[in-house]
């Protein structure tokens, strides 16, 4: 048995996974751990490649999900609400792993209480400093009173440096593992890219050219999604099948083949969530689109199901799906009213403007932009609420 002390393992769990892969390398397997102490243990054995992926769940129970016992990961050690995971398929191979979600959120109350302390500290030593070179400049005597306990301040005042030094590290250090973590998280959710089975280029372009591949563009469909969910299994039931959706999520490509009966579900989220697209998949959906952008996080699901089995629904809380679809409408409302009334206060006062000095082409134009401006960014927030309205309104008539 073999112990290794690790102070701040946690600060930068990438490189403590990637330590711990190493020690398997050179036969020392990882059997324990103790997060007060800092302490990892190994146990010896032969050389082995496992990848390793530390988690922390304050809900995390002893089994894992099935998406990544499917995926092979085994949980090797618990200790608090701090998990490792480890799996023997070469890391180009797994698809899934677990969530840094609970990493994040640890590492920001961390870096907030280390971010107080450096506040407060600073604060001290700029009153101290301000005091001392105000003296010094007043050219006035500085009377030194001695202290019966020189050691315990030297000591007091080493101790301060200590924490003051180790705030700025902690701060550092976990602000820049946190972006890390959250950019790959953010690729890790786009990169379920719905790359496998994809054709290529040159095999769309000729599918195009024989007209077995549609194009088709929806522009604004997040302001009426449930148009886009009839839209889409509409399609489907006509043979075209949806192949992919672009990047910017405004084009769909569909593959013309057998009718079928597929749901979609458009879903607006505030925060991505790991868990909320293992939640999903696990149930059977597929992601076939999600967007880049952090304000508008959308996620296109789908499910293909029978005849004769009811068409699946994420959504299967009626009030709860009210809610988000007035969460929607305010969202995009925050977003978009404010400019609404901007142009058209601007509007306002070009067009006061045109009466006392005369109509020119350019003031023309600009009065026809400020008006489109008004239309478009008025049509976002009014159809998001027109959308809440036609689900509350269906919803009524099956209460």
């Amino acid at each position: 048995m073999m112990k290794v002390f690790r102070p701040f393992w946690s600060y930068d769990v990438k490189k403590t996974e990637v330590w711990l892969s190493d020690m398997a390398k050179n036969g020392y397997l990882l059997v324990g751990l103790n997060r007060w102490t800092r302490y990892f243990f190994f146990r010896e054995s032969q050389s082995e490649n496992i990848t390793y992926r530390i988690g922390y769940d304050k809900m995390q129970g002893a089994s894992l999900s099935n998406s990544l016992v499917d995926e092979g990961w085994e949980k090797v050690i618990q200790s608090g609400n701090w998990y490792v995971i480890s799996n023997e398929k070469p890391l180009l191979q797994i698809k899934t792993t677990s969530v840094r979600e609970g990493i994040i959120k640890r590492n920001k109350i961390i870096m907030y209480i280390f971010s107080a302390i450096l506040i407060y500290f600073t604060c001290i030593a700029i009153f101290n400093l301000t005091i001392i070179s105000f003296t010094l400049f007043q050219n006035e005597p500085v009377e030194v009173v001695e202290s019966p306990m020189w050691i315990l301040t030297y000591s007091l005042l080493g101790l301060a440096v200590a924490i003051f030094v180790l705030a700025i590290y902690s701060v550092l250090k976990i602000k820049k593992t946190n972006k890390y973590l959250i950019s790959d998280k953010s690729n890790k959710l786009q990169g379920v890219k719905h790359t496998e089975g994809r054709l290529s280029k040159e095999k769309e372009k000729q599918l195009k050219r024989t007209g077995q591949m549609v194009v088709k563009r929806k522009l604004g469909w997040m302001y009426s999604p449930d148009r886009l969910e009839k839209w889409l299994e509409t399609m489907e039931e006509l043979g075209y099948n949806l192949y992919r959706v672009s990047r910017t999520g405004t084009t769909f490509y569909f593959i013309i083949g057998t009718p079928r009966k597929v749901s979609y579900c458009a879903d607006y989220q505030n925060i991505s969530d790991e868990s909320y697209y293992d939640m999903h998949r696990d149930a059977g959906w597929n992601s076939v689109f999600i967007s880049y952008s952090s304000l508008q996080k959308w996620t296109i699901w789908s499910q293909e199901y029978s005849e004769a089995e009811e068409r699946p629904q994420i959504y299967s809380d009626q009030s709860y799906h009210l809610k988000q679809a007035r969460r929607v409408a305010i969202a995009y409302t925050i977003l978009f009213l404010p400019l609404t009334i901007m142009y058209i206060l601007n509007l306002g006062l070009f067009i006061g403007g045109m009466f006392n000095n005369g109509t020119t082409t350019l003031n023309i134009l600009n009065t026809v932009m400020f008006l489109f401006c008004i239309l478009i960014f008025g049509s976002f927030t009014v159809r998001t609420w027109l959308y809440y309205l036609r689900l509350k309104k269906r919803y009524d008539f099956q209460f």
